[in-house]
């Protein structure tokens, strides 16, 4: 699962425009306060995790053993993960078997050894520890509750760290998971299932996962086990009993998305897809391998699109493929939102995309400035300005670069993604030389205006229209204040009752001059009438400010802006 946006009360004091602009030939670069830096990754990369854990839901209780396997990247005398607070160890041994001392203060837990361990020598530990997970304290997002045990139902979110993490989001990893549950439970996980093992009042499924990915989430409950009717597609469903309407709706709309998504993308290693409902008190989504759980208020009689098709991409968006590093973070979480957007284009129409991507563009300036897209490292995971810079300008970048370099290369580029870098990690720069090799254009400047830099362009236009012997020609000029500045720029002629006549023009720098011939008299000149640019206009200019005061600015398009929400009580989408 990818961090998780949400509609927080964006709250932004007002800044000059200009001040988002070049300040001496530099980036202005403003850090958020609460901000975390990016921290550096672990001298030590997870291989393997073997998960023995029972879960008590009458208490809210979670018992654990878990070996971990790892392979130190440099000589190492302790090893440090982020675990959720609640949670308290209460042994550590090491591969002999010997114990280990170990520390926690609030979300890290560490050991050492007493002796160093070499670069490169497998080894592992086993980590038992316990705890109540009733409610959002321990979380390690603050009143968000990503990991809980309860009798109408259990999550154990992989964000939510309920077993000891490494490189978060950026450390792959395969997995044995044994879960044990009520008897009138059932536990889903990633990976290929055993056949459940019956005792006195529990029941232990057992999952098995080899390919390295993040097979970190299990749901656990009293689920209705609906096998999906989509055509070529192996769906089910696990549903609460009073949602079990929504099981041939879900199924068909999901067998489509997985069939769009493996023409744009290529197609996933594995075929089967588990969609769960869980608790409406956490995420509005997430996903994991083979995994899908939407909350209770996604399910409608009308199929939430956006909603379906973001948590359905992130099958490729990161469990295929997953971003290198924290900066890197646009490749899984700006890159799941456009696939929801270029679906909605599919399923829905041209007017219905681009009214999205206008809502998309709203949510990338309304902290735009904070940081660029490729600084992502430096933001607080859930927080207003990730899901501004990562998710909302992410995506941007990847509808501006399909406009920069068309259709047919900008989906190769994709499908090399996910067929090059199947199982592992990519960073910006290797995306970079796939869209550049798969166009055959150089796209340094392109990743450098959006994603390396801040500032977004506002653009003036001046025409005037002359008569010809066919009919009318205006010749006008476009004009913006980024120096660097580099893209084609649509513009638009409107004549009264008439199809509009448009051209696309080559702008680098602050200015470019246009000639368009058309029959019939303009009425007026539009630039990026389509919003394939993220660009302040005056009426955007007012959206965002009206978000920046926590006041709705979307246009209402009928699909979710993406698909991760938060409580009700944060403001869920």
């Amino acid at each position: 699962m990818s961090a998780l946006p949400s509609t927080f009360n964006l709250q932004h004091s007002t800044r000059s425009f200009a001040a988002v602009w070049l300040v001496l030939g530099v980036p202005f670069l403003l850090v958020p306060g609460g901000a975390r830096a990016q921290t550096s990754p672990p001298p030590f990369t997870v291989d393997r995790y073997v998960i023995d854990a029972k879960l008590f839901p009458s208490t809210h209780t979670l018992s654990a053993q878990v070996e971990i396997h790892f392979t130190p990247q440099a000589d190492l005398r302790s090893l440090s993960f982020e675990l959720n607070s609640a949670l308290k160890v209460s042994k550590v041994l090491n591969a002999s078997g010997r114990e280990l001392g170990f520390h926690q203060d609030g979300q890290t837990f560490g050991t050492d050894f007493p002796d160093a361990l070499k670069s490169g020598s497998a080894s592992s530990i086993t980590v038992t520890y316990s705890g109540s997970l009733a409610s959002a304290e321990g979380s390690p997002v603050e009143n968000l509750k990503l990991a809980y045990v309860g009798p109408e139902g259990s999550y154990l979110l992989y964000p939510g760290r309920w077993f000891p993490v490494a490189g978060y989001g950026t450390n792959r990893f395969a997995a044995k998971m044994r879960i044990t549950v009520p008897p009138d439970e059932v536990a889903i996980a990633s990976g290929s299932p055993s056949m459940p093992e019956k005792a006195a009042g529990q029941t232990t499924y057992t999952f098995e996962y080899n390919k390295p990915s993040f097979p970190g989430t299990v749901l656990a409950g009293n689920y209705k086990v609906i096998p999906g009717t989509a055509v070529g597609a192996d769906i089910t469903m696990y549903l609460k009993p009073a949602s079990e309407k929504y099981a041939q709706p879900y199924a068909e709309a999901a067998g489509k998305m997985l069939s769009f998504f493996t023409d744009k993308f290529g197609p996933l290693p594995e075929s089967h897809l588990a969609i769960v409902e869980i608790a409406d008190d956490t995420v509005g989504g997430t996903s994991a391998p083979g995994v899908m759980a939407l909350a209770t208020r996604g399910f409608a009689d009308r199929v939430d699109v956006g909603l379906l098709a973001h948590e359905i991409s992130h099958q490729w968006w990161p469990c295929l493929v997953s971003p290198a590093t924290p900066n890197d973070a646009y490749l899984d979480d700006g890159l799941a939102d456009y696939s929801k957007a270029i679906y909605i284009q599919e399923a829905e129409g041209e007017e219905a995309f681009e009214s999205l991507m206008r809502d998309t563009s709203v949510g990338a300036l309304t902290h735009e400035e904070v940081a660029p897209v490729g600084q992502a490292g430096q933001l607080r995971e859930f927080s207003p300005e990730y899901e501004s810079i990562v998710i909302d300008k992410g995506a941007m970048v990847f509808h501006m670069l399909r406009w920069v370099v068309g259709d047919d290369a900008f989906f190769n580029a994709l499908r090399a993604l996910s067929k090059d870098y199947a199982w592992k990690s990519a960073t910006s720069d290797e995306f970079q030389k796939l869209a550049e090799k798969s166009s055959r254009q150089e796209l340094t400047y392109f990743f450098a205006l959006w994603v390396t830099s801040t500032g977004v362009p506002q653009f003036k236009r001046t025409w005037a229209t002359y008569r010809t012997a066919d009919g009318y020609q205006v010749v006008g000029k476009i004009q913006q204040d980024l120096d660097i500045f580099r893209m084609p720029v649509e513009v638009r002629i409107y004549s009264r009752g008439r199809k509009p006549a448009d051209q696309r023009v080559d702008m680098v720098g602050t200015t470019a001059d246009f000639t368009i011939n058309t029959v019939f008299e303009p009425q007026r000149v539009v630039v990026d009438p389509a919003s394939r640019l993220l660009k302040y206009d005056d009426q955007t200019r007012i959206a965002v400010e009206m978000a920046r005061g926590g006041r709705p600015a979307r246009a209402a398009t009928g699909v979710s802006r993406s698909g991760h929400a938060v409580p009700e009580s944060a403001g869920a989408q």
